[in-house]
């Protein structure tokens, strides 16, 4: 990552987080976490890569991994052609945080980013036990977010910030201790339109199924370009231990997201269900596990396309 980009990025300080314990608040979550539940139905099975493509970034070292079963039915497909461009949108895509960000984060700063708000609440007294600064790996600078594991089941640790409208970009450097392109249905980052607590509104989860990264929205799952409804169909996934960019338009005034991998458009689905997206989430939500470590830097929240940084 280039100088430019940590100094356009807002400084942090340290954000103490203290919450009273509202057990009672966890009962009743269902298993996508905003009120639908997954149904037994025809996805496949197998190691958690199956098979499927990857775009690969980055370095790293392997390290022994497994997958979880889990399936859904689902009606939706994706459309689209993978490009290297945005067709949606404006904005030239630069790397660097535009003056216009909503929020942006290195991670450089002794403890979690000002701006965000640690979700569920119910534990936000355990936010620095859930998820932490990491000086160990990195994508640039010398600190990134690693949110540790959980349980292999339903698991939800996450950042909530504020969405600038009903339109905007994400742009955010992902790093995962397994493919991130699992069996089971997973989910990494979601825009919201309630406050990015469980339960509360409709989520566009940018997430994991059929060993490929997909869209799911209350069960109603969106391939990306090349998949199909099993392991091993071709569709789009992204090696463990490797740092990866990952961009993501959405337009809830027109039911358009775009997914977009390395550079690479995986994902382009019009015309969805419209929504007036009030919130964007990041960390982990796990349903299906397997239980992983996940990593975030240069997370960045814009009107307009930001883009990833030149290698």
């Amino acid at each position: 990552m280039t100088s430019s980009l940590h100094r356009d990025i807002a400084r942090f300080t340290w954000v103490g987080i203290s919450c009273l314990a509202l057990s009672a608040a966890a009962a009743g979550c269902s298993d996508d976490g905003n009120g639908g539940s997954d149904a037994g139905g025809a996805g496949g099975s197998g190691a958690g890569t199956g098979g499927a493509s990857s775009v690969s970034s980055g370095t790293g070292n392997p390290v022994a991994s497994s997958s979880s079963g889990g399936t859904t039915t689902t009606t939706s497909s994706s459309t689209g052609t993978p490009s290297t461009t945005s067709t949606t949108g404006t904005g030239t895509p630069t790397g660097a945080c535009p003056a216009t960000a909503t929020f942006c984060a290195d991670f450089e700063g002794d403890g979690l980013p000002e701006g965000a708000t640690y979700r569920p609440s119910y534990q936000a007294a355990d936010a620095l036990n859930n998820m932490e600064i990491d000086t160990s790996i990195v994508h640039a600078g010398a600190r990134s977010l690693h949110v540790k594991p959980g349980m292999s089941g339903y698991d939800w640790r996450m950042l909530s910030v504020p969405a600038p409208g009903p339109t905007f970009w994400v742009r955010l450097y992902v790093r995962s201790s397994v493919d991130l392109g699992q069996d089971g249905h997973n989910a990494y980052f979601q825009a919201m339109t309630g406050t990015g607590e469980p339960n509360e509104g409709d989520n566009v989860e940018v997430a994991e199924q059929y060993c490929q990264i997909v869209l799911n929205m209350r069960d109603d799952v969106v391939l990306p370009t090349g998949g199909d409804f099993r392991c091993g169909s071709g569709g789009a996934s992204l090696p463990k231990d490797q740092w990866h960019c990952m961009e993501a338009y959405f337009d809830g005034t027109k039911g358009d997201v775009q997914i977009y991998a390395n550079g690479t458009k995986i994902i382009d689905k019009t015309g969805w269900k419209t929504l007036d997206f009030k919130t964007f989430s990041f960390g982990y939500l796990g349903f299906h596990g397997p239980a992983r470590s996940m990593w975030y830097d240069d997370v960045a929240v814009a009107p307009e396309r930001i883009g990833c940084a030149a290698p």
